[in-house]
């Protein structure tokens, strides 16, 4: 009984923390773009709405150039901690971690995307919840292209479906190296 209730407290915080890794329709895509020498961000968007300490920032990150580059950190005005994270399946579990190294490859001639349910820069200690509709200046950190600013519109996501399978009563989620708040 204790396991049940165990597993069942973490399921119920993993689904708050899903949740604030939320995503974004066509619809709420911003269109404008930054650039940084030959780095192009679109579609910058920020699921920063939640009442929830955490919240993440999404966009199109496109390398149109012949020399690789790394996302390697961000700053959110209002988040005491900003990490590049990834969600990902491993087996039959579903994972949220920070990403590898510590940064995300931008590949020459590619485009990656920042997205609900997979990579996401996470606002972990977030201030309060920001307004729908509301911009959110963000500080991106690339290895060769410097810094860029770039504006993420806030989105609502609670009309949203959550876009993970909780059907199979033998899986679950985890969370590896879960950030703990400082006082």
């Amino acid at each position: 009984m204790k396991k049940k209730i165990f597993i069942i407290s973490w399921l119920a915080l993993l689904l708050i923390l899903a949740v604030a890794c939320g995503g974004q329709t066509e619809e709420e895509t911003m269109t404008e773009s930054t650039e940084a020498g030959t780095l192009q961000v679109t579609d910058v968007t920020a699921n920063m709405s939640l009442p929830t300490t955490t919240g993440a920032i999404y966009m199109l990150i496109s390398n149109n150039s012949d020399t690789d580059d790394a996302l390697i950190g961000a700053t959110i005005p209002g988040c005491g901690v900003v990490e590049l994270h990834e969600m990902a399946m491993d087996g039959d579990v579903m994972v949220m971690r920070p990403v590898e190294g510590g940064r995300i490859p931008v590949s020459a001639g590619e485009t990656v995307t920042l997205k609900r349910g997979g990579l996401h820069v996470m606002c972990i200690e977030k201030a309060e919840p920001i307004e729908v509709g509301q911009m959110v200046p963000v500080t991106l950190q690339f290895e060769n292209a410097g810094t860029m600013e770039v504006e993420a519109m806030t989105i609502d996501i609670s009309e949203e479906g959550m876009g993970m399978d909780m059907e199979d009563s033998e899986g679950g989620m985890d969370m590896e190296e879960m950030p703990t708040s400082q006082p």
